[in-house]
């Protein structure tokens, strides 16, 4: 696809929207391994983003939908089904990119879905 609302997933793991799926492997693979918090303990976010990132572009549903209409394709589920927001909320706190050190976000229910606090 030439045309994508979106390309910082696809940003992430350093590929272009016209990647293969082997291509994608390839790139998660070697980013998961440089990043990943057993081997780099300051790069959880970074490894939670990539994460994220293969997860969306391995599913031709989810794929679609960022290709056409971005994070906010995502969030909305394209019009049907719950969409993807409370995913975002509970990988990402406060949404894709939206790091607020020291802050999570809420559940429906009022429990703290994540926090985290960097210590200096």
């Amino acid at each position: 696809m030439s045309n994508v609302a979106d390309t910082k997933l696809y940003d992430l793991l350093g590929v272009s929207p016209s990647a293969s799926e082997n291509e994608l492997k390839k790139a998660y693979r070697k980013l998961a391994k440089e990043y990943h918090p057993d081997k780099n303990p300051n790069a959880g976010d970074k490894f939670k983003e990539i994460s994220f990132a293969y997860e969306v572009l391995t599913n031709p549903e989810k794929k679609e939908l960022y290709d056409r209409y971005g994070e906010q394709g995502l969030r909305e589920g394209g019009g049907g089904g719950p969409g993807m927001d409370d995913i975002f909320s509970h990988i990402f706190g406060s949404g894709l990119f939206g790091f607020m050190g020291g802050q999570g976000s809420r559940s429906r229910n009022g429990e703290q879905a994540y926090t985290h606090t960097e210590v200096t």
